[in-house]
């Protein structure tokens, strides 16, 4: 045993010997130490080994934290990672400075590269005693943080290691390279040059590298203004971190603060008075950690958070792939400057939760978008729930879900809108002539029940009738009521009005729209045309929240579209609707919803970011019709009584609800903001325990079925007040008298067209035409005659009524009617 150890101790002198040797040889005064035999040749084997490593440092930029910005500069989110942000040398207190050095290598200023006393007594103590001792310059140390960080980097785990190698023949030569590299180094550049990238390149402990981002975390400061005091206990946490947090283990870290700090004085660098006020301030007293907001959890606003993150990763200018761009989002010290108002944003998630029934437990949820029309920014939003990754077992309360937007950043599949999708058909009915005072000729109503059964269907008549309380009046529309592509999939369509009301059978279009009148509206809609109602919607920016065009079956491209899109059967997200009732605001003009203004590098050059531009989607006088009837919606006798806003500021808008009343909406607009507001049973999540209808919201009921106007309305006015304080009030002008009240026409010859030709033949003169059902002699299907006649002079706000046949043996299929939804 004893023999054993003896030639262990040999063997390892030996290799200290060699190595000091080519040390002292090369970086002194190129004298060898003298070489005999075997040893002799290993002596001369190191040397040129030494000499062939390489002796520039080639290191890829450092990894740092990037920043999302919001809009007035205060940061959201640094998505990293590693929490670093790289400062310059005079970003750094000389405090600082000479606190390290102090530590870690106080004759830094005096060396070139290797401090060979310190060296050669580190590697006799190393390997003669059990005790350690470090021989390494900062330099040095320099060097083996670069090595590691870029090996890390590049994925290379045995580099790391190496480049961390601290016992036997890998420590010696890690030491001969990182040597090698220091020499170099000290020959490229100075002093103060190496001091700033350890600083920079440096592990704090506590999850933070760098002087800058631990200065920011442990003190809430920047590394400029730190103290002595603080400069002493940053530097004193580099050599063991886990030991010397000051968050986790305080005591520890103002034993090893007032060791560094003692350096300091020793060498001059503090006053005798600085270091006594520094050694009596408590370590525990001196922190006021902050945070990181590494990720978007820690956000003050963690759902626009993720939404730009996700956003940002389909940005081309960050890399080709989705890897590549996270890879530059997360290492490459990136500024992403924002539209979000932070401040706007907080007020509506208070607003929302304020508004939205908390019922133990309650399953609803709302969220809310602002977007500026004219550019697409995307000013605001947020959602009732509490952001977490840990969801509430009913995933409404609390979630990480972001119910604002559509499936690909991370939405919950989005929500039915209801009659706010019937402002589209406004835009293409005044595209095609129908005028603002138009008036409508309706279906009169007939008895209908629940999955859409017309009781009076003179074919399939039931035997007996349902329950009274589920017998209720709707219009009845026909598979030739609508254009091919775009129609039916049944026999007949049965469409009932809210609360089952404005079933008389001539409607002026302004009530129709103000009161949202379902009957009214699938009349227009066969009039105009479902097909290009549908084009419509896409090229304003309308889309289900799957991707598609909205009304388009998921499951196939090219299915026929049904008219049930016009009343808003299909789903979106408030910030498509957000951004797409924008259009009717700045007069016809389509902004995609942008939620970054620009991205510039950690050099400070901007990236070339191609952001969407905006495009004219609707003749301007259109839009304007289209406003002015929506402005009825938001006023006495409109569905959107509750959303007039404060000092009568110009707003108009639509209501929308769904089918049972578990999604309801408001969207609308001034001419500087539009927002969208849904409340309502959150798709994936629990759904509300009971009826919708006869909530309690705080210390008020809102009495009978949950509709837009009862609840989303009156949010949406608390939202645009808050948002528009302070702002000019402005109006639209008046769109022009031909879009007001029509022009003069003559209605043309369409007496034994088909019904479809027949209308397109009068869409061509500017008038529409409703199809109401006779029997006669003639084809089904063909036009018997026409009210007012052919022939006649007519203003093309005046209804036109085609009389179709039902063919020679059948009995008459359907009378005219008139309905509506809030």
């Amino acid at each position: 045993m004893r023999s054993a150890l003896t030639v262990a101790r040999v063997t390892s002198l030996l290799g200290v010997f060699l190595a000091v040797s080519v040390l002292m040889g090369v970086i002194g005064a190129g004298l060898l130490a003298p070489v005999v035999g075997a040893s002799g040749l290993a002596a001369r084997e190191s040397v040129g080994m030494f000499e062939r490593l390489p002796g520039d440092l080639e290191q890829n930029p450092l990894a740092q934290q990037s920043r999302i910005l919001a809009a007035d500069g205060t940061i959201l989110a640094t998505p990293a990672q590693q929490n670093r942000i790289i400062v310059d040398s005079d970003e750094i207190s000389q405090n600082m400075k000479d606190a390290q050095v102090a530590i870690e290598d106080e004759r830094f200023f005096d060396h070139g590269g290797a401090d060979i006393e310190a060296l050669a007594r580190a590697v006799v103590q190393n390997t003669t005693t059990d005790s350690t001792q470090g021989g390494s310059t900062l330099t040095q140390q320099y060097i083996k943080l670069a090595l590691t960080e870029q090996a890390l980097k590049d994925g290379n785990t045995e580099a790391a290691q190496d480049a961390q190698a601290r016992a036997g023949i890998e420590g010696y030569v890690r030491k001969l390279r990182e040597l090698k590299y220091a020499i170099t180094l000290e020959e490229r550049l100075t002093k103060d040059e190496i001091l700033v990238g350890y600083l920079n390149l440096a592990f704090y402990g506590d999850r933070v590298y760098g002087v800058q981002a631990a200065a920011r975390h442990y003190f809430n400061v920047d590394a400029a203004d730190l103290t002595p005091a603080q400069s002493a206990t940053l530097a004193g946490i580099v050599r063991s971190p886990s030991t010397t947090n000051p968050v986790a283990d305080p005591e520890a870290a103002q034993a090893r603060r007032d060791l560094v700090l003692a350096k300091m004085l020793e060498l001059e660098m503090v006053t005798e008075e600085e270091y006594e006020e520094a050694v009596a301030l408590e370590v525990a007293d001196m922190l006021e950690v902050t945070d990181s907001q590494r990720s978007c959890l820690r956000s003050r606003n963690p759902y626009f958070c993720d939404y730009v993150t996700e956003w940002l990763l389909e940005q081309p200018v960050l890399g080709k792939t989705r890897d590549e761009r996270l890879e530059n989002l997360t290492t490459g010290g990136l500024t992403v400057n924002t539209t979000l108002d932070v401040d706007l944003s907080t007020e509506i998630g208070e607003t929302l939760r304020a508004a939205t029934p908390r019922d133990n437990p309650y399953y609803l949820g709302s969220a809310a978008t602002t977007v500026e029309p004219g550019t697409g920014k995307i000013l605001a939003f947020n959602q009732s729930s509490e952001y977490s990754f840990e969801e509430s077992n009913d995933k409404v309360r609390t979630t990480s879900v972001n119910w604002n937007v559509d499936n690909q950043y991370g939405g919950p599949g989005g929500m039915e809108i209801g009659s706010v999708a019937k402002a589209y058909t406004l835009v293409e009915a005044l595209e095609k002539g129908v005028p603002v005072e138009a008036e409508l000729s309706v279906r009169e109503p007939e008895d209908s029940t629940y999955g859409n059964v017309w009781l009076e269907d003179p074919e399939n008549r039931p035997e007996s009738y349902p329950p009274s309380d589920e017998v209720f009046p709707a219009g009845v529309f026909f598979r030739d009521d609508f254009e091919e592509g775009c129609t039916i999939g049944e026999d007949h369509w049965t469409v009932r009005n809210s609360s089952d009301e404005n079933h008389q059978p001539d409607i002026d279009l302004r009530t129709a729209s103000a009161q949202s009148v379902n009957t009214a509206f699938a009349t227009l809609a066969s009039q105009v045309g479902t097909c290009d109602i549908a084009e419509t919607m896409t090229e304003m920016g309308l889309h289900a929240s799957n991707g598609n065009d909205y009304g388009q079956d998921p499951g196939n491209a090219e299915t026929t579209l049904a008219p049930s899109l016009v009343l808003g059967a299909d789903t979106a997200s408030p910030l498509t609707i957000a951004a797409s009732y924008a259009t009717f605001a700045s007069g016809g003009v389509y902004c995609p919803p942008v939620p970054v203004t620009g991205i510039t590098g950690p050099d400070g050059e901007e990236l070339p970011l191609e952001l969407p531009e905006c495009e004219r989607v609707v003749e301007e006088d259109v839009a304007l019709g289209a406003v002015e009837l929506l402005e009825g919606v938001i006023g006495p006798g409109g569905s959107g009584w509750q959303a007039v806003l404060d000092g009568e500021r110009p707003a108009a808008g639509k209501t929308g609800t769904n089918n049972n009343s578990t999604h309801t909406w408001f969207a609308g607009f001034t001419p500087q903001l539009s927002t969208a507001v849904f409340v309502g049973n959150i798709p994936g999540g629990a759904r509300y325990g009971g009826e919708l209808a006869d909530i309690t919201v705080g210390d008020r009921t809102i009495e009978g079925p949950l509709y837009g106007s009862s609840l989303a309305a009156p949010t949406w006015k608390t939202i645009m007040d808050l948002a528009s304080e302070g702002m000019d009030v402005e109006d639209w002008e008046d769109p022009s008298q031909e879009i007001l009240d029509g022009r003069r026409v003559t209605i043309p010859r369409v007496v034994g067209l088909e019904a479809q030709e027949a209308q397109e033949r009068l869409e061509d003169a500017g008038l529409t035409g409703s199809i109401t059902r006779v029997v006669s002699n003639e084809d089904e299907g063909t036009v018997v005659f026409t009210t007012p006649g052919v022939g006649s002079s007519v203003i093309t706000s005046d209804p036109v009524t085609l009389h179709v046949s039902t063919g020679p043996q059948a009995q008459a299929a359907a009378r005219p009617g008139g309905g509506g939804d809030r």
